[in-house]
């Protein structure tokens, strides 16, 4: 669409536009080279693998996903920066495109080979290898349980389980898909893997909830983090829906939660090609009516999720305000802390990416902190309002000391320098034109009069009778 509107002049080229055209090209490049791939032969490769051996292969091969997600973003956000330089360079940027499409090749590769083993795991008469495969869901409640986890931490974690759900969901599609294709789409055998499709899903769920649920236990995290968790992922389909974006909306909450979806893409696309035929007008009618209905339902689930994130956004500004007040702001900090320098604002809880976390922490309190002490703070707004202070000494005005008598124990103000020495120039030439008066030394009787203990005596009786025994 943004090539027809460019062509048309319409619209502006964009830099959101050479990004999702490099996209595009990689997807359509890797795509025609994964056509040499034999997914026969790869089936039958990992069938003849013994139980043991598929189970650790597929660990291995969650290992090495979450490790080229990584790669993947750093090579692809190379070749989107590259391309939109203001000078860009061809020969870079065609050598960074070359390093985007082996990426993606091996990439996919390791999606197939995942998708390939599950599939194994489903057509195998000894249902044990798919169970011992979904027991290893739970060795993660012992990987990650007994950690100390902050909310940044558990942020991460949250969007990395999201991703691994939507993953194995497409992964479990392609196995339908396969298995479909080879008893010529009988709805008997869907009904048949009905079961074991429920028991991923659910062991999946089970192991994520008990997860959470006791990592916040042991960590002492409200479950109100969680909202704070969805309004930082609504501020990015906000901000990504600017007009000034850099590429596409969906790219900052991907990159948030850690998922590329270029491997899967290819993969689904080797898989559809080889399992439908679209020889006949039926099947290409068939085929045209859904990427229809996909497109219309992606479309309708951009619009809602941008209408929802506005919600949040605005209901997370109006919680901001009321928090600004000034009872709930000081009842909240010294609960927070006995000393602090600045009355903070709100914040959200935030990272750079799912896959590369800097350990950042910030001042303020979230949605969390304010929500866990809400109902005190309306209650000690009604019943304890907020004395009045007197002013401190050190704010009262210059003008008003003037009206104070100075303190005697304190030494007198400084005088400057300049007025000093006009001082002593003045007391000199009066001195000077005045004769010296004759100083006469005081008396004794001046000089104690101000002595108690003199006063005494000369007030003491002149005569003092004898004690008689």
């Amino acid at each position: 669409m943004c090539i027809f509107g460019w062509l048309l002049r319409i619209r502006k080229w964009t830099t959101a536009d050479t990004c999702d055209f490099l996209k595009a090209a990689v997807v359509v490049v890797a795509s025609f080279l994964m056509q040499i791939v034999d997914t026969s032969v790869i089936y039958h490769q990992v069938r003849g693998q013994g139980v043991i051996k598929l189970y650790i292969f597929y660990n291995m091969l969650e290992v090495a996903d979450k490790l080229f997600s990584s790669f993947g973003q750093d090579t692809l956000d190379v070749l989107f920066w590259t391309a939109t330089e203001r000078v860009s360079n061809p020969f870079r940027t065609l050598m960074h495109f070359v390093a985007a499409v082996a990426y993606a090749l091996l990439h996919t590769l390791l999606v197939l080979l995942q998708a390939t083993t599950l599939n194994v795991a489903f057509n195998s008469h000894n249902q044990a290898l798919l169970a011992i495969m979904m027991s290893n869901n739970f060795v993660e409640l012992k990987g990650s349980v007994f950690k100390k986890f902050a909310k940044p931490n558990l942020f991460q974690m949250s969007c990395s389980d999201v991703r691994e759900r939507f993953h194995i969901m497409v992964l479990l599609s392609v196995v339908v898909v396969r298995n479909m294709m080879a008893v010529s789409w009988k709805i008997d055998h869907l009904i048949e893997m009905l079961p074991d499709l429920m028991m991923v899903v659910i062991a999946e769920l089970m192991v994520d909830w008990l997860k959470h649920a006791f990592i916040t236990k042991f960590n002492e995290i409200p479950a109100e983090v969680y909202r704070d968790f969805k309004i930082t992922i609504a501020y990015d389909v906000v901000q990504s829906r600017d007009e000034d974006a850099f590429s596409d909306y969906s790219d900052q909450v991907s990159r948030r939660m850690g998922f590329i979806p270029i491997p899967l893409t290819i993969m689904l696309i080797r898989v559809l090609t080889q399992s439908l035929t679209l020889t006949t007008k039926p099947a290409l009618l068939l085929f045209g009516m859904a990427w229809f209905l996909l497109l219309t339902v992606k479309i309708l689930n951009g619009i809602v999720m941008l209408g929802k994130a506005c919600e949040y956004v605005i209901a997370y500004r109006n919680l901001q305000a009321k928090a600004e007040y000034e009872i709930y702001r000081k009842r909240l900090l010294m609960k927070k802390s006995k000393s602090v320098p600045s009355s903070p604002r709100m914040s959200l809880i935030d990272f750079s990416d799912v896959l590369h976390q800097t350990a950042a922490t910030k001042g303020g309190f979230t949605v969390s902190d304010l929500m866990s002490h809400w109902d005190e703070l309306c209650r000690s707004a009604e019943l304890a309002p907020v004395p009045e202070t007197t002013t401190p000494r050190r704010t009262q005005s210059l003008a008003s000391f003037s009206r104070q008598r100075r303190d005697n124990s304190l030494p007198p103000p400084a005088i400057p320098e300049c007025e000093e020495r006009e001082e002593m120039q003045e007391v000199n030439d009066a001195t000077k034109a005045t004769p010296k008066r004759r100083q006469r030394p005081n008396e004794c009787d001046e000089s104690l009069s101000g002595v108690q203990a003199y006063t005494m005596l000369n007030n003491a009786p002149e005569s003092v009778g004898e004690i008689q025994s």
